[in-house]
């Protein structure tokens, strides 16, 4: 077993999916520090992705690439920049290839998290969805069974989001409000976490 086009394509349903509960969720989020729109860029994202045609492309980075164009398109904020960054990444890591091995993701992960830093100019430990795909890499990697690597990539959601909500936010607007973004999560992590909690299957916690 290996990942493939179709557990791509069915991932991409799913976190799709999932913002029908998610939207007002993310939005409140972010109005708590930003301007409350998380979770509509999301959805609108997430939506475009959905209507790709993943399974006509020929391998693995071929679908990731139509999807990094058709959301270029779509969104301009920050933070969809850096999901079509790890989707442009995922693209050229796995260009030509068909199937990806599991033990692969946890690298691959690392890698979506480099390229974020870079392009979104942020440094680790400045709670950000960054620590978030960092911690998500160091949890699965080397990990080999789908379930196991869905149940290790939920808990390291869990945990990174508790590890940095009483820490002060030290990148983008919510940096101007540092003491008032210690208790909150971070927008983009939550986001993070909560499409990881959807594209595993696993139970959603009840995030405050």
């Amino acid at each position: 077993m290996a990942i493939t086009i179709e557990t791509l394509t069915i991932a991409i349903v799913r976190a799709d999916q999932s913002m029908t509960g998610l939207t007002d969720v993310l939005n409140a989020a972010d109005a708590k520090l930003g301007d409350g729109d998380t979770g509509t860029m999301l959805a609108r994202l997430l939506r475009t992705f959905a209507a790709v045609d993943t399974r006509a492309a020929p391998d693995l980075g071929a679908a990731f690439m139509a999807l990094a164009k058709a959301g270029a398109a779509s969104t301009g904020s920050s933070l969809g920049t850096l999901v079509i960054t790890a989707m442009m990444t995922a693209g050229k890591a796995t260009m030509g290839q068909t199937e990806l091995s599991w033990d692969q993701l946890g690298a691959l992960t690392a890698a979506v998290r480099d390229a974020a830093m870079t392009r979104g100019k942020a440094e680790l430990g400045a709670k950000t969805i960054i620590d978030g795909l960092d911690a998500l890499a160091r949890q699965i990697e080397g990990l080999d069974e789908p379930t196991v690597i869905a149940q290790a990539g939920s808990a390291a959601m869990v945990q990174v989001l508790a590890d940095f909500r009483d820490r002060p936010s030290a990148v983008g607007r919510a940096r101007m409000f540092a003491d008032k973004s210690i208790g909150l999560d971070d927008p983009g992590m939550l986001a993070l976490a909560e499409i990881i909690y959807a594209i595993a299957g696993e139970r959603r916690p009840v995030h405050d």
